[in-house]
């Protein structure tokens, strides 16, 4: 497969085991960067062996803060932005392959399929499940990039993003969690970071949302997003979507009023 006139960007944290397929799989792009947050394992001679540059990066609990440091350094205006436990398979590669020369100008941005997959096994239903999508492609001179904890980037004024469909073939296989242990140390540090986000970014709330959310939240994993078509993993994903979305709506809350904002 040729090489496209892309940076890939891969954010690791003692993710080297996992490095070997990830960077494998977008072997099509020109330039594979692998910022290496202070990594205790073996994440930058796996890098090196696949031929990616390292770029050491001191400790910060998101891969966004991470990329807003390091996207300059590209050789190229598009990146192409993927984390360690993902896997773009080949039909999607093919798909980029065939999409790069035809994106227009006014293209800041390209949405991808993505498959999550929860103790090595695809999810049907929840949040989390069924057909998903993620940023891809970003095309550096058309956005801002911003160390937000959910997505971290604004689209210039005048750009567009062009969204793929979601197909078995094309979605990004994402490693998500291997368990319910796994999935409750990595929300942890979520919790600390998004109340900072939602109230920088205006959002307000009040105990009536608090107090309603989780009933809310899990009706939304469970019911309308089909959860129960994972049995007891739905189940069981649906109670920790509603815990984690009520301590960091009660979060949000506490953040606003220790600013002495106005809250609902």
């Amino acid at each position: 497969m040729q090489r496209l006139p892309l940076s890939a960007l891969v954010t690791s944290y003692n993710e080297g085991a996992l490095l070997p397929r990830c960077l494998e799989a977008v072997a099509f792009c020109d330039e594979l960067i692998v910022i290496d947050v202070e990594s205790s394992d073996d994440t930058a001679a796996v890098a090196r062996a696949h031929g990616a540059e390292v770029v050491e990066h001191p400790w910060v609990p998101i891969a966004e803060a991470a990329r807003v440091d390091v996207a300059d350094l590209a050789r190229h205006d598009w990146l192409l932005v993927v984390d360690p436990d993902e896997i773009v398979p080949p039909a999607l590669a093919a798909e980029v392959v065939r999409l790069m020369p035809t994106l227009e100008s006014d293209v800041a941005a390209v949405d991808a399929p993505r498959q999550y997959y929860f103790g090595g096994r695809p999810l049907r239903g929840t949040v989390w499940g069924g057909a998903n999508k993620r940023r891809l492609l970003v095309r550096r001179s058309a956005v801002e990039l911003t160390p937000r904890i959910w997505g971290g980037m604004h689209i210039h004024h005048g750009y567009r993003v062009v969204d793929l469909p979601f197909t078995a073939d094309t979605a990004i296989m994402h490693l998500w969690s291997t368990g319910f242990a796994d999935l409750i140390r990595r929300h942890r540090r979520y919790l600390e970071l998004e109340p900072i986000d939602r109230a920088d970014a205006g959002e307000v709330t009040g105990y009536r949302a608090v107090f309603s959310m989780p009933l809310r939240s899990f009706r939304e994993s469970f019911w309308v997003r089909s959860g129960y078509r994972d049995g007891l993993t739905g189940l069981g994903l649906s109670v920790f979507w509603a815990v984690f979305r009520t301590l960091g709506e009660l979060r949000l809350l506490r953040e606003i009023q220790r600013r002495g904002q106005p809250s609902l």
